[in-house]
């Protein structure tokens, strides 16, 4: 596992920037995050962001977006929404693991709809595993705004908060008996509520060229803090990198 798993299943953490029709923006960097793990090797990962629209298709923080209801001068929109809200672990990404089952991550498939208001957006995304890992689902609601700043600078802050069902909170957080040990006690987790905020700051360079920078921060639902395998009760994930509009 090469990035925060609590972090990559919350879609929306990453604050979005709306692309021109027709444009796509390309983004790589470096990230770094705290993983709430025990004993977690990893604390970089390369960073990897796409944002794309034509007519009814899109590729945003949430994943891959088909239109089905409103247009692009509607306030309301409804998607169909494609995308991977788990990401698994593998035994040797921490000492914790040692002698557990991997943890897959997922496909996940639903539907998600944003509302405008003013310079600010509204947007809820609910969606279940369709690859039977965690078999269960993540539902987000989130608010951002968008502030135009001097020299192009675009800051895009978030808020919302996530719901993981108690199948998937189980699945990345749970210990099964099978898998316990005199260190590692077994654990049941319940469906787990996490508030969290971030932003996107995007600053144009020469041409097609741009700077950007995206942070997001969780509280951890106690559901999550009380397993065997975490020794946080929050998260945070950074990531710089520079993007190219096509």
């Amino acid at each position: 596992m090469k990035k925060l798993i609590i972090v990559s299943t919350l879609t929306s953490l990453f604050a979005a920037s709306a692309a021109m029709a027709g444009d796509m923006t390309v983004v790589g960097g470096v990230a770094t995050f705290e993983s709430p793990y025990k004993n977690f090797d990893d604390d970089t990962a390369v960073y990897l962001d796409a944002r794309y629209k034509e007519g009814d298709f899109s590729i945003d923080e949430r994943g891959l977006n088909y239109r089905v209801l409103g247009t692009d001068d509607t306030p309301l929109n409804i998607h169909a929404t494609l995308t991977s809200a788990g990401d698994g672990y593998d035994t040797d990404d921490s000492t914790v693991f040692t002698g557990m089952d991997e943890r897959d991550g997922s496909l996940d498939l639903g539907v998600s709809a944003d509302y405008t208001l003013g310079d600010g957006q509204v947007k809820a995304t609910l969606v279940h595993d369709i690859t039977n890992n965690h078999e269960g689902f993540v539902a987000d609601v989130n608010y951002s705004h968008d502030f135009e700043l001097d020299y192009g600078l675009t800051v895009v802050p978030r808020a919302g908060v996530a719901y993981t069902s108690e199948d998937y909170t189980n699945y990345y957080f749970g210990v099964r008996q099978s898998e316990a040990t005199g260190s590692r006690a077994a654990y049941n987790a319940d469906s787990a509520l996490n508030p969290y905020v971030g932003y996107r700051m995007t600053m144009p360079l020469a041409g097609a060229w741009s700077l950007v920078h995206e942070a997001a921060y969780v509280w951890l639902d106690d559901e999550i803090t009380d397993s065997s395998l975490v020794d946080r009760d929050s998260a945070w994930v950074a990531a710089f990198g520079v993007g190219y509009t096509f």
